[in-house]
């Protein structure tokens, strides 16, 4: 027993360096929050203002808490400002799971833009840590150190939970599915595809995009390259795996389509993303795969005639449709561009995946995101530093790790999910979070390789001598 005891005290000897460096990751965010980038409302290049998607979450989740249900925020606030009281619109503009988290400490009195960054970081200490002990099981100690210390410190990690991003929840959770993921390549049994099926409708409930890793993670896990399951067994976990997943998201589900007029999924907006990509300023000319405002007077005169009110002439006459009625007017008239230009698509989809890898028009999509998104101008520069210096490294951990006959699957399955993402909609860096995540592990696998190298042949007793 006291053999055990040792043994396990050994094993577990790394983990406090992984928790110490999950926490200088936390404090690093928190002096993000506190002193580099403090909250303000003057819209100033050296603080905050809440805006955007940030916007949306805080405000959803404060009226989560205050009235019991998912609203649009921003219809409440323009109503209130008119009429002294704000109306309360059903809105699925994301998955539920952030807002959800936020309005918790909403709930308890923490309900400002600085409460909800604060508590919102906390997803940083977990994404450290998180990927500190799943590097360390994949590949060790020195592996795993320094995979907790890329994430703490890439500023492309870090920028996400400062600025009120359901991106910062969602980081830990793609670290959780690579962990299901890889305890069923060790065991592949009913048990583990059924928690691999829940960690991706976890991530969904953060991050939409998440669902397509039923076909591009799922998929060839179970059907590629393993022996162990006859075919019968391998229909059977790929059922098992759908209906876990689908059983967690089955109340969301029920929710939205006992509230929407039309049906909705997961979110109630994709015709609406589709829109910000879906005229000639995104496919052509400087902008080409960014996002644009695709909304001209010809397209804002159409909306008018076929939804009488929704951008009217005076504030007064505004009239607020369904959020799937409104959504649905933006699929149509995106699928119709997208029919008209056919075409052209391929080049566009190219470019789109292109600026999600910053492999094409990086300099522009840089100054988008401090100058449009708000990301800041140093962050992003270094974090574009960051990836470019991670991408040999990752390649290294890749060949490793297949030579160790470890199967990638789950940390490859990252790039087509962001890249078909990012071909229907538009190319943006946040998008990226789980190629990033995927990239740090695999870099801590190829550091911790160099490292042993370089002590077995003595190089770090010639330097200390």
């Amino acid at each position: 027993m006291l053999t055990r005891i040792r043994a396990l005290t050994k094993q577990l000897r790394p983990v406090p360096t992984i928790v110490g460096i999950a926490v200088g990751g936390w404090l690093l965010r928190l002096w993000a929050i506190l002193v580099y980038r403090p909250t303000c409302d003057t819209g100033a290049v050296d603080c905050y203002t809440v805006a955007g998607d940030a916007f949306y979450h805080h405000g959803q989740a404060n009226l989560l808490a205050d009235h019991g249900g998912y609203y649009n925020p921003l219809i409440h606030l323009a109503t209130e400002q008119r009429t002294g009281v704000g109306d309360l619109v059903d809105s699925a503009g994301d998955p539920p799971l952030f807002a959800a988290y936020l309005a918790s400490w909403s709930k308890i009195g923490f309900d400002g833009v600085t409460d909800h960054r604060v508590v919102a970081s906390f997803w940083g200490f977990a994404l450290v840590l998180a990927v500190g002990l799943f590097t360390r099981r994949l590949a060790g100690n020195v592996a795993g150190a320094c995979a907790a210390l890329i994430a703490a410190l890439h500023p492309l990690m870090w920028i996400n939970d400062i600025m009120l991003l359901s991106e910062g929840m969602y980081q830990p959770f793609v670290v959780l599915m690579f962990w299901a993921a890889y305890e069923w390549i060790r065991e592949p049994s009913r048990r583990n595809i059924a928690i691999v099926g829940v960690t991706i409708a976890l991530a969904t409930m953060i991050r939409a995009e998440a669902l397509s890793l039923y076909g591009f993670m799922v998929l060839p896990l179970i059907w590629w390259g393993v022996k162990a399951l006859d075919t019968k067994e391998k229909v059977r976990q790929t059922i098992l795996c759908g209906l876990a997943g689908l059983l967690l998201m089955s109340p969301w589900l029920v929710y939205n389509n006992a509230r929407f007029e039309k049906p909705v999924t997961i979110s109630a907006v994709t015709g609406t993303v589709m829109m910000g990509g879906a005229c000639d300023g995104a496919w052509s000319g400087l902008s080409l795969g960014y996002w644009v405002n695709c909304f001209d007077e010809e397209l804002i005169a159409q909306l008018e005639e076929d939804l009488p009110g929704t951008w009217p002439e005076s504030e007064d006459d505004r009239v607020y449709y369904d959020e799937s009625v409104t959504d649905e007017w933006n699929r149509e008239q995106a699928i119709e561009y997208y029919l008209d230009n056919w075409r052209r698509y391929p080049k566009v989809a190219l470019a789109r995946m292109g600026r999600s890898l910053e492999l094409y028009r990086v300099s522009h999509t840089l100054q988008m995101q401090y100058r449009v998104e708000g990301r800041w101008e140093e962050p992003s520069t270094v974090g574009l530093g960051v990836y470019y210096t991670l991408i040999p490294f990752s390649v290294l951990g890749a060949l490793l790790l297949r030579r160790r006959r470890v199967r990638l699957t789950p940390l490859l399955a990252m790039w087509p999910m962001i890249m078909f993402a990012s071909a229907i909609t538009f190319g943006l860096t946040r998008y990226r979070v789980p190629i990033d995540i995927a990239m740090i592990v695999l870099t801590g696998v190829a550091l911790s390789w160099i490292f042993h190298r370089l002590r077995a042949e003595g190089v770090f007793r010639a330097v200390l001598r």
